[in-house]
């Protein structure tokens, strides 16, 4: 049996153990939803906030409900494991064995993302109906096709970031602290809470080369109607540039960092 394929079918299995813990963290999610729709209520509400933002009312609605449920699926956990690994010598018995240690990352990491995909897509229906019956958000089958696929593009992008962060354990002496602050950075920078284009043309600019909006702000405003057909196969092709350039980097880091691994413990 190919390993690779044991290693998703064990990340799936992961993934459904810990269940409650999934759906506990996805509920913790439901109070900024909250906070942030009565604070766009009254923005909207009270003042020509539409103008100020270029959102719609429907726009900023949707993309409120959906952003934290996207946010949550494409968020990583794994790098607390390579730093442990890379510290406690644990990484010794992936070097004896024949498999890439970044390979079975991504398939473990993948396979724990399966279930909740299926999760995601599930509670998504459920707001997009929502969405189109009580704040008229217009779909199209093409929209909906465009918009899962660019869901797998954002997991596999925020993976080769985060996996690339979390082979700087190499090099530092302990980075755990650094990944909590990241990945509270990178939640607020991909537009995880809010749409950074809401800030004018010059954070759109920001948001369309750096690769961060690609994880979250990309999917949710194909779904959201913001991009048209054009506008959604760059940021395609961004997608995929953004995963070629991570995925060298980060082979680059381990096959450097390999050189300064002194393989004591595990």
């Amino acid at each position: 049996m190919n390993p690779y394929r044991c290693v998703f079918q064990m990340g799936i299995e992961k993934s459904l153990e810990y269940r409650v813990n999934f759906l506990l963290t996805m509920l913790s999610g439901i109070f900024p939803v909250i906070i942030q729709t009565f604070m766009w209520n009254y923005m909207y509400g009270h003042s020509d906030a539409a103008s100020a933002t270029g959102y719609t009312y429907s726009q900023i609605m949707v993309y409120t409900l959906l952003a934290t449920l996207v946010s949550q699926l494409v968020n990583t956990g794994f790098e607390w494991q390579v730093n442990d690994d890379i510290k406690r010598g644990g990484l010794n018995k992936y070097l004896v064995r024949p498999v890439h240690y970044g390979g079975y990352q991504f398939w473990s990491f993948l396979g724990e993302k399966i279930p909740q995909l299926f999760l995601l897509l599930s509670v998504s229906v459920f707001l997009i109906g929502f969405s189109v019956l009580f704040l008229g958000l217009t779909l199209s089958g093409t929209r909906i096709l465009l918009f899962i696929a660019s869901l797998v593009l954002a997991l596999a992008l925020n993976f080769f970031m985060f996996y690339s962060l979390a082979l700087l354990s190499f090099y530092l002496t302990d980075v755990n602290q650094f990944f909590g602050t990241v990945s509270i950075v990178l939640v607020v920078i991909s537009g995880g809470i809010f749409p950074l284009d809401i800030f004018g043309e010059k954070a759109a600019l920001i948001t369309r080369i750096l690769p961060f909006g690609y994880t979250t702000q990309f999917p949710v405003n194909i779904i959201n109607g913001r991009y048209g057909l054009i506008t959604t196969g760059t940021g395609f092709l961004c997608q995929i540039f953004w995963i070629i350039c991570f995925g060298l980097l980060s082979e680059f880091l381990w096959k450097m960092g390999l050189k300064h691994f002194a393989a004591v413990g595990g």
